[in-house]
């Protein structure tokens, strides 16, 4: 069976290799109603209705603040905050709050975390993926428990697609 969840936590992470801003492929995309930069402490603050896209990838909230380097335009941590939804491609992921940290290689999705993929889902009060050693952690709100469906490519037994009869 293939399972493929993991392809939007990955296309999350690795939009940030050619920083915030520009006008080739694999460039950062990031459309909102308002945007504030803070020059001092190195912010770019993008407020009402974010639409942030790279390649085939989106992702939408209400609020993403993303944090550079003086001097540079490399991406050290985003964070989004509010009705997050992301999609790439038959993935979908949503959660409350999001945050990559570049120098740890870590996406975090934060508050009813989930991810789906052609029916199947991984849900959690939180997901964190190391981009680097390629590892997902899936953990529950307290006393709670997380989640996994994997939907079987294979149809079952006595179902029209099944090529058998009841």
């Amino acid at each position: 069976m293939k399972l493929r969840l993991l392809i939007l936590l990955i296309s999350i992470a690795t939009f940030s290799t050619s920083g915030y801003a520009g006008s080739l492929p694999g460039s950062l995309h990031i459309e909102a109603k308002k945007m504030l930069l803070l020059h001092q402490s190195n912010q770019v603050e993008f407020t009402g209705t974010v639409l942030l896209r790279r390649d085939d990838f989106e992702l939408r909230c209400n609020k993403l603040i993303a944090h550079y380097r003086a001097g540079q335009q490399q991406l050290e941590k985003a964070e989004a905050f509010g009705e997050i939804r992301m999609h790439q491609g038959q993935t979908h992921g949503k959660a409350d709050r999001a945050v990559l940290d570049q120098a740890k290689e870590l996406l975090t999705l934060i508050g009813n975390a989930s991810i789906e993929q052609n029916g199947s889902r991984i849900e959690g009060e939180t997901i964190t993926h190391n981009i680097n050693q390629k590892q997902t952690m899936v953990s529950p709100v307290d006393g709670g428990r997380t989640r996994m469906l994997l939907e079987s490519d294979e149809p079952q037994s006595g179902s029209p697609d099944s090529g058998t009869n009841p």
